[in-house]
């Protein structure tokens, strides 16, 4: 969950490009199972600090309907994995298309 300021560029104009920031909180689950079978020794979940920064593009060809496409980056720390991978944050990201519906 990661609330987060949105500034829209050209707003209200048929194509609108944005930019987002935004911090939060985030938390993993990890499976009480193992890949190859037996029960996993590591905790069940993991919280953690999120920073999110994203960029997108509004398409407005009807008045209240429109689409969009973005990539956003959650920036975060990792999950409890009983692997050391040397390094305690990681980039989680998201990249989406979509209608929306202005209200």
């Amino acid at each position: 969950m990661t609330p987060s300021l949105r500034m829209n560029i050209f707003s209200g104009q048929a194509v609108t490009p944005w930019v987002s920031a935004g911090g939060g909180y985030g938390r993993f689950w990890e499976s009480s199972n193992l890949v190859w079978g037996g029960t996993n020794p590591g905790p069940g979940g993991t919280n953690t600090g999120v920073v999110q920064f994203g960029a997108g593009l509004d398409v407005w060809p009807w008045r209240n309907w429109g689409g969009r496409i973005e990539a956003r980056d959650f920036y975060s720390g990792a999950p409890d994995l009983n692997v050391d991978t040397g390094r305690s944050r990681q980039h989680n990201y998201y990249v989406g298309i979509g209608v929306v519906r202005r209200f």
